[in-house]
Formats: structure tokens, sequence, C-alpha cells
């Protein structure tokens, strides 16, 4: 009989000590998270929100962002955005993008190492390669600033840009389709994002750091 109890007991505390592994993991995991969160502004217009997260589990970083942007014009127009990123060390294995406008697809992109080269298909099924490895792209912008940094992967075009400092703590990228768009920091945080696009000249300004 106190052989079955102390097994028990052993069992008990057992049990508690995975818990208590379980729970310690799972809260490491929280401590190594954070976001970032930006209102959309277009002039002084409030139009959207956009959050990026950036989670580090050991050497392994993941961003993964959403935003969705409502523009009154002459026609309403809706932009949702999905993004997710992942590195393993400084090296980008896989970018995602999907962007929808009014409901239809405009970009459904995707790229992922496979040990060689970056294998990149659009949402016409076009596969392109790109043969060098990728440490930046533009999901890493938010949370790093380029004071060293040529040029940057984005996960829109999938391709190389360079992003050239313009002072004052802010950097601009000129865009494959003529628009620009431009980030400025804070004790190296980005705090603002000025982006021409097709169909309006928008501002996300950091509203919230978390934690």
């Amino acid at each position: 009989m106190f052989t079955a109890f102390s097994k028990n007991i052993h069992h008990i505390i057992r049990g508690t000590q995975i818990l208590l592994m379980f729970c310690f993991s799972f809260l490491t995991f929280i401590a190594n998270g954070e976001a970032l969160v930006y209102t959309v502004m277009k002039g002084d217009d409030n139009v959207g929100e956009f959050r990026i997260d950036r989670n580090k589990i050991n050497d392994i970083t993941e961003y993964t962002s959403q935003s969705v942007v409502k523009v009154n014009m002459l026609v309403t127009i809706k932009v949702t955005d999905k993004m997710k990123v992942s590195y393993s060390g400084n090296r980008m294995e896989r970018a995602e993008l999907h962007r929808t406008l009014n409901g239809l697809v405009r970009v459904n992109n995707l790229a992922i190492w496979n040990g060689s080269s970056y294998h990149m298909t659009n949402k016409d099924k076009d596969v392109t390669t790109l043969r060098h490895l990728i440490h930046y792209s533009t999901a890493s912008l938010y949370f790093l600033e380029p004071s060293n940094i040529p040029s940057v992967f984005s996960e829109n075009f999938q391709k190389m840009i360079a992003i050239k400092s313009v002072g004052n703590k802010k950097y601009t990228l000129e865009l494959p389709n003529g628009n620009k768009t431009s980030y400025t920091y804070a004790n190296g945080i980005c705090t603002l994002v000025e982006a021409e696009t097709d169909w309006a000249d928008i501002r996300f300004v950091l509203s919230k750091r978390i934690p």
C-alpha cells in the first residue's frame, strides 16, 4: 500500500514538473514576441490599421502582418494585406504576401529557400528564382533601422531593392513601378511609413508598441 502511494506521489510530482516546463516554455515564447501597431492615414483621415508581429524562438524569427485600409474617393477602395516571413538565423527561409483590392486578389506571392536558391511564384503561377541569400526584407524594416543595409527583398515585387538614407533617420525605397516608400526611425524602431500607391498616398503612424 505504501509503495502504491509512493508511486502515485511520484506521478503527481512528475506531471507537475512537465506542466511547469510547458508553462515556462510558453511564457518564454510570449516574452520573445513583440508587435507594432500603426494607424493608416490619408491626409488627415484615419483610413485603417496595420499591425506587424515579430516572434523569436531560438534562431527562428517570424514576422506576420495584416492590414485593412479603406479609402473613399469617387469609389470606395478596400485593400487587405496579409504577410508572413520567416528567417533561420539571418537567412530568409520563406515569404508569403496576399493582397486583395475590393475582394479581388491582386497579389499572391510565395518565395521559398530550397538550399541553393529562392523558388518564387505569384498569383499567375509564374516561376522565378533568386540565387543569392536574402538577409533582410521589407518586413524587417519595421523593427530594424537599415543604417548599414544596401538593399532589401520586396515581398511584393519579389526582387532586391536598394534602400537609401535621405537623412534624419529616414530611408527611401524607389520601387520598380515608379512609386516610393519612406521609413523614419526613432530608437531603432520604424515610427512612420510614407507610401505612394497606385490608388492613394498614405502614411503609417506608429500608435502602439506591444509589449
